[in-house]
């Protein structure tokens, strides 16, 4: 008994040394690998879609974290948004990848590690190893939505044969019912293809007046420039305009609607856009971080953004077809991923003009005429 005693207070006194042996470490909060309730705030700077209940109420629920959003429009918003942030006052943010190197540069964003988002591996071949998301070979974002800019147009008035290239544009039957959205982006990336380039945004001196050429070219043709997505939708739905520059995240919205509305990738070829999720450089919630982007790159959930309330687009992960309806996934083009990959193989990435200033000048001055 008395040798019981002693070994039992022995082992008292020698666990707290053999603790010690151990690191001393404090007991870690559960991961999210571990399914735990992290618990806490995320505090997210996003684009219209990721902030919807459909998607934040389950990743509340699972992991006991209040999320809250701020919804942003353009690019140029979300980083004058960050930079004059307080510290610590944002965890995620959901920037367009051409801006990836800018938020890097800026020491804004955090390096991410590839092995911690496995579902990377069911990506649309175009994104698993994207150069957009990476800077000095390393990983800043994950793709998380994308589409491209291609012909949208009224089969009621134009056939797909006429549609199959961007030249139809030109054509003296559509005069007047052209419609572009207000971004030399998008437009001139577009024109840039029909030109012949097949990276449209790395031309520059003579290459670039010759796409402003065709550019100006195309002004008789144009019924409107419209300031906003909305009115491009809005005038293509009361056909003040029969086509347009544009994707499937602006022709489902009218189908669903019963218009006649179709798209597709011109045989000269189109263009993407392409958003990401980041974590920011100081967030205060990391790990809540970095559990919402595995989360958001789930199959099931990546329908849901797919099939947003904000808009309908394509999102990285094939396997998200699994959770869209039949009509879903055909509306998305989601349904045939050979038909998707060929489809990608004619489309160039959405860049940023190493000239930028060039390029607005040159669209202010269309504008303007």
């Amino acid at each position: 008994m008395k040798k019981t005693l002693v070994f039992v207070v022995l082992m008292a006194m020698l666990l707290p040394v053999l603790s010690g042996c151990a690191g001393n470490k404090p007991v870690e909060p559960a991961s999210a690998e571990e399914g735990g309730k992290l618990g806490g705030e995320l505090n997210m700077l996003v684009m219209p879609g990721y902030e919807e209940d459909k998607i934040i109420k389950p990743f509340e629920e699972k992991y006991g974290i209040k999320v809250n959003a701020k919804v942003y429009s353009t690019s140029d918003q979300m980083f004058s948004l960050l930079s004059n942030s307080a510290e610590g006052e944002w965890d995620i943010v959901t920037p367009d990848t051409p801006w990836i190197a800018k938020l890097v540069d800026a020491d804004l964003i955090d390096e991410l590690n590839p092995e911690d988002y496995p579902e990377i591996d069911n990506f649309y071949d175009r994104w698993k190893d994207f150069d957009q998301v990476k800077v000095g070979g390393k990983m800043y974002a994950v793709v998380s939505r994308w589409g491209y800019y291609g012909i949208v147009y009224n089969s009621n008035y134009i056939t797909e044969e006429e549609a199959s290239s961007t030249d139809f544009l030109y054509n003296p039957k559509v005069a007047g019912k052209v419609v572009l959205f207000d971004w030399y982006l998008p437009n001139m990336g577009m024109l840039s293809r029909y030109a012949g380039y097949d990276e449209p945004y790395d031309i520059s001196g003579d290459d670039l007046l010759k796409v402003k050429d065709i550019l100006n070219q195309m002004k008789p043709q144009v019924g409107m420039i419209a300031a906003t997505n909305a009115d491009t939708i809005q005038a293509l739905a009361n056909e003040s305009a029969w086509i347009s520059f544009g994707g499937e995240w602006l022709q489902v919205l009218l189908k669903e609607e019963g218009k006649p509305i179709e798209v597709t990738v011109p045989k000269e070829g189109g263009v993407s856009w392409t958003e990401s999720i980041s974590i920011v450089k100081d967030s205060k919630n990391k790990e809540a971080a970095k559990a919402f982007i595995q989360y958001l790159t789930t199959p099931e959930v990546q329908a849901k953004l797919a099939w947003s309330d904000a808009f309908h687009s394509t999102v990285p992960n094939q396997k998200a077809v699994e959770h869209l309806s039949k009509e879903q996934a055909e509306l998305l083009n989601m349904h045939d991923t050979e038909k998707m990959e060929a489809m990608l193989a004619n489309i160039a990435t959405r860049k940023v003009p190493e000239d930028e200033a060039s390029w607005q000048a040159i669209w202010d001055e269309f504008k303007s005429k």
